[in-house]
């Protein structure tokens, strides 16, 4: 996972390969020292994500519940047409802002 801040506020977090449970725990461990550094907008980039876990999702949306509650914004960007469907099998796409790129989220942001 690659991270980059586009500023105090918002950071991109680069996802690829394969995100398994074990993936996810460290990517749930890194939104939640964000949300507390009082970095509270994250964009989560898919585009070059293969698969994720079933479970790895459901993670993901417990999680981005707390991130709301803390006060954070998540923002996916770059959900291939296969990754989007996962995300829509377990019921949690429309719990998210889904977005085409990492620039739209990044803009939607400064808006």
């Amino acid at each position: 996972m690659a991270v980059y801040t586009t500023n105090e506020t918002i950071t991109v977090l680069r996802l690829s390969g394969d995100i398994g449970v074990s993936d996810m725990e460290a990517l749930l461990r890194k939104m939640t020292d964000l949300v507390l550094g009082n970095k509270n907008k994250a964009v989560l980039n898919f585009r070059q994500v293969k698969h994720i876990s079933l479970n790895a999702i459901s993670k993901l949306a417990e999680r981005n519940q707390r991130f709301r509650a803390l006060g954070g914004e998540v923002k996916l960007a770059g959900l291939t047409p296969y990754v989007a469907n996962l995300f829509k099998l377990v019921g949690a796409y429309s719990g998210f802002d889904v977005v085409l790129d990492e620039e739209e989220a990044v803009a939607r942001f400064e808006s």
